[in-house]
């Protein structure tokens, strides 16, 4: 596996202030989490970009000291949702803006898709926070 160069995807200052952690924290909303994902999807793919971005979500919530915000399985759910959406239902080059047009679910974080698969027991779990689990109602657990 390469590994890539730790480059901005693009020089706007949010994406700046994200990777060097100085982003308000009370600026960083769910809206904000999936347009940066989007943004790496789109330059790396998938998985690089997935893995490029989570590396930058670790490295920010530990210089912001929210470490305990930081859950593994809703990344890796959200980044699954945004590659399917990039690879199946969106023309090249299409903006965050245009896909959460067609896709405002996903700005639902309490009732959108996530919440669809998972139950809230699942997502509460301090195993769910630290690695990544499929929906366990998809392995026959309750």
């Amino acid at each position: 596996m390469s590994v890539l160069p730790t480059r901005s995807i693009i020089a706007d200052p949010v994406t700046v202030a994200f990777e060097n952690g100085s982003l308000d924290p009370a600026q960083f909303s769910h809206r904000m989490h999936l347009s940066l994902a989007w943004g790496y999807l789109q330059r790396d793919g998938f998985p690089d970009g997935a893995l490029q971005f989570r590396r930058h979500l670790q490295n920010y919530v530990a210089k912001v000291g929210a470490q305990s915000k930081y859950h593994e399985t809703i990344t890796w759910a959200y980044l699954v949702l945004l590659n399917e959406e990039l690879c199946l239902r969106s023309p090249a080059g299409e903006s965050f803006e245009a896909m959460i047009q067609r896709r405002p679910d996903l700005l639902d974080h309490r009732n959108g898709p996530i919440s669809r698969c998972y139950s809230q027991a699942q997502l509460d779990s301090p195993e769910a926070r630290r690695v990544f689990m499929l929906p366990a109602t998809e392995r026959g657990a309750p």
